[in-house]
């Protein structure tokens, strides 16, 4: 396994500050996390089950227009950063992708402000949304100025500068929301509003921190690249969104937008696996993986980084699916609790994204992304067909199960297609073991653990999570040297004591 640079990357230097970034990425999204938490109970007091359905709605559809903006050209920073052999390339591709980006989304955020009224009549029967449209896209074009420079941070791993640049956007829209929502009631204006106003302030910042630490350089070549490494991205976009949100439209026209907001707030918790399993290592391991490859023993650098990632999220998913009717109860009202009933299985599907998002690694590095849309495209047909047969018959049920087999179509596809592209050896049998245990022991729980009280429930619950983690170290799922590694670890947060 070759690369362009003459000294090949040692293995220590791949693993070189991975923890450090990842536990700071980590600290990050907890605390994110935890803020955005404890402002669920606010929320869910002044917004309806519809009017999350409405919010979800709106987003959604603002996020298949940030597609055709290029999102996706962002990506090609990772790759051609690292392949390009100067100081003046790397900022080449850099600056090229924010122009690209920022052009692409002025464009298509205006187009849909003009079409706001279209939009609103199209997904909800009446024009009443629009001025929610207008917001959104206004708020679509703006945020073209964050995506470039907080690529670039992950890319140099300045995880500090860009947990705390995030941390600072949610602390300013944590404010801004109790503002319009509590305090003028707004409802779900208000929240569109907050994240307009986060957008600008931190976009106008950090797009001043790029140009004053790199010199602005258009280049066409680069342009091309981007183009043609990030189109078929932009493609298999496409296709993850019908697989991943097309469930909303299908519950929006057979049920109504309550019915909606439930599902999106059971797939908020799908989001948090990933978002607190995963999100934090691959904002370091995402860039540096393409490094990896390099590595003369680049299959146990990968085997083994794809065990622990899967751990990770796993053991997180695992704590949500026991834990999140305790965690309804406590943090919304009554007309939440049912969201519930449908989060373990988005949760079995989001944990094979995260394998799709490790594994497809052999299709960006040989740069034939088009495989990407391929499965993608394949998946998205699996996921409509599945939300137009099961949703009318079994509503939010049915768009879980269709979601389920559509992302483990994707991600049957991605494999096979990366592994033919450019093989890797990755570690199964630890995954699957560990696996295993996890799905019989969240079974055990949905079935067998009656509804209690919250205190009972919490210390049941909290009985279940502790004969997880036993089982995973007594099961062969670790190996003796992560077994010291971890110990070690331990050891550094809870020093011995001397006499």
């Amino acid at each position: 396994m070759s690369g362009g640079h003459s000294e090949q990357p040692t293995s220590g230097s791949i693993f070189a500050g991975l923890a450090r970034h990842t536990v700071i990425y980590g600290i990050g999204v907890i605390i994110g996390r935890a803020i955005s938490f404890l402002m669920l109970p606010i929320y869910t007091r002044y917004l309806t089950p519809a009017d999350y359905g409405v919010m979800g709605l709106v987003e959604m559809t603002l996020d298949f227009v940030a597609i055709i903006g290029g999102a996706k050209l962002a990506l090609g920073i990772f790759r051609f950063y690292h392949k390009a052999d100067s100081e003046l390339g790397q900022h080449q591709i850099v600056t090229t992708s924010f122009l690209m980006i920022g052009i692409m989304y002025a464009v298509v955020g205006t187009s849909a402000f003009l079409a706001a009224s279209p939009l609103s009549s199209l997904i909800f029967g009446t024009p009443d949304n629009a001025i929610l449209f207008r917001v959104a896209a206004v708020n679509l074009a703006v945020s073209a100025l964050t995506i470039v420079p907080l690529a670039l941070a992950r890319v140099e791993d300045r995880s500090i500068f860009f947990v705390a640049t995030n941390l600072a956007k949610l602390i300013l829209l944590v404010g801004l929301n109790l503002l319009f929502l509590v305090w003028m009631g707004l409802g779900v204006l208000g929240v569109f509003l907050s994240s307009l106003i986060g957008n600008v302030v931190v976009g106008t910042f950090l797009s001043l921190w790029l140009f004053k630490r790199i010199s602005f350089s258009f280049d066409p070549a680069s342009a091309r690249n981007l183009f043609r490494y990030g189109l078929p991205l932009m493609g298999m976009q496409v296709a993850t969104f019908a697989a991943t949100f097309g469930d909303r439209y299908f519950l929006q026209g057979f049920g109504d937008e309550s019915i909606v907001g439930l599902y999106n707030l059971a797939y908020q918790f799908a989001f948090l696996m990933l978002m607190v399993g995963f999100v934090p290592i691959d904002q370091i391991w995402g860039p540096r993986r393409f490094r990896a490859v390099k590595e003369p023993d680049a299959d146990r650098v990968l085997g083994r980084a794809f065990v622990f990632i899967h751990l990770l999220v796993l053991s997180i998913g695992v704590g949500i699916a026991i834990l999140v009717g305790d965690v309804l109860r406590i943090m919304t009202t009554p007309a939440f609790f049912q969201a519930a009933d449908v989060v373990p299985l988005l949760l079995l599907a989001y944990l094979l994204k995260s394998w799709a998002s490790v594994h497809d690694l052999g299709i960006l590095v040989s740069e034939r992304t088009e495989y990407l849309t391929l499965a993608n495209l394949a998946a998205a047909g699996v996921a409509i067909a599945g939300f137009a047969l099961l949703i009318p018959v079994f509503l939010a049920w049915g768009a879980a199960l269709a979601t389920l087999a559509a992302f483990a179509c994707r991600y049957v596809l991605t494999y096979a297609f990366a592994q033919r592209l450019y093989p890797i050896k990755y570690q199964w049998p630890p995954v699957l073991v560990s696996l295993s245990w996890a799905a019989f022991l969240v079974g055990t729980h949905q079935l067998l653990v009656p509804e209690l009280s919250l205190v009972p429930s919490l210390s049941v619950n909290a009985g279940f999570l502790a004969l997880y983690f036993f089982g995973l170290w007594l099961l062969p799922v670790l190996s003796l040297e992560d077994r010291a590694i971890l110990k070690d670890r331990l050891f550094q947060f809870f020093p011995r004591t001397n006499g």
